[in-house]
């Protein structure tokens, strides 16, 4: 029982922010500011992330100007989130990981705790739904253990989050608030929830 304090904070949280902020005007979403600070800084410091790992294909001088380390996808073409999780799980230097997206600012403050306590192995994958709905990019996994998955999904041509889940053995961890799960997708999202 002693070990457990430890197990508790043996993770990384991994941020996907690799996008192309298409719909931004281009703004890289790991860098928006929330409350003053950059995206990636806000979720790490909102979930007490021990460690943090972000997926970023542009701006690396940006992100490691604050002290924020980051990979770019491993596949030459645009293959969505999936590819920014296949190269944050294959540089995750802990055992387990808690992905979420970079424009999700008000995530529950539980979310990293909460779906950690629900893996019942390294098997198992665990899922946050918001109440009304699944929310594939918020879970906890194994590493190692879905690495070499998750790759061999994407070089059959797979690119779909639930598509990859299916089949899967998840652990769905529920939260009461669909509002806390909600993200900033344009400009009019950012400016009113920096309003």
């Amino acid at each position: 029982m002693a070990e457990q304090p430890a197990m508790l904070n043996d993770w990384q949280l991994l941020v996907l922010a690799g996008g192309r902020g298409s719909r931004l005007d281009g703004l890289d979403k790991g860098l928006m500011l929330i409350d003053g600070q950059p995206a990636v800084l806000h979720l790490q410091a909102r979930l007490c992330a021990p460690a943090m790992l972000v997926s970023a294909n542009r701006n690396a001088d940006r992100y490691a100007s604050l002290g924020v380390r980051t990979v770019a996808d491993q596949r030459q073409e645009f293959c969505g989130p999936l590819a920014g999780l296949e190269a944050l799980l294959l540089q995750c230097s802990s055992a387990r990981a808690v992905v979420v997206p970079c424009d999700m600012p008000d995530l529950p403050l539980s979310l990293a705790q909460d779906l950690l306590a629900q893996l019942e192995d390294e098997d198992s994958i665990a899922v946050a739904h918001d109440g009304e709905r699944l929310q594939p990019l918020c879970m906890a996994l194994s590493s190692a253990r879905w690495r070499g998955d998750l790759s061999r999904y994407l070089d059959q041509g797979g690119r779909s989050v639930h598509g990859w889940l299916e089949g899967k053995p998840l652990r769905v961890c529920q939260f009461s608030s669909a509002q806390a799960f909600c993200n900033l997708n344009t400009a009019e999202d950012l400016a009113s929830y920096q309003r």
